[in-house]
């Protein structure tokens, strides 16, 4: 609710799905999906009111570090199942 996350695939390759349902947002109700991996080293900055995940697309694994502004606090964090149909997103793999 008020964290900004800051998260790099730093070994193997993740798909991240950020969903806008922020009210006031000109973006709201939109989806991405960015691959991150070693031909793309990126840093994601997602502020806060974005839903978001990631799925590991490499074997045996993939490691994503997450520099948050806030200590992690599950009481003021807010889940939601991925299989959830508030947010409309499949989580096979897409192509671009």
């Amino acid at each position: 609710r008020v964290m900004t996350l800051n998260y790099a695939c730093i070994s193997g390759r993740v798909k991240l799905v950020l969903y806008d349902d922020r009210p006031k947002s000109k973006t709201r109700g939109r989806l991405m999906e960015i691959f991150l991996g070693p031909d793309d080293y990126s840093l994601v900055q997602i502020p806060p009111g974005i839903w978001n995940g990631f799925k590991g697309m490499s074997e045996p694994c993939a490691i994503v570090a997450n520099c948050c502004t806030h200590p992690h606090d599950p009481r003021r964090s807010d889940r939601l199942d991925p299989f959830d149909e508030a947010i409309p997103y499949d989580w096979n793999v897409r192509h671009k």
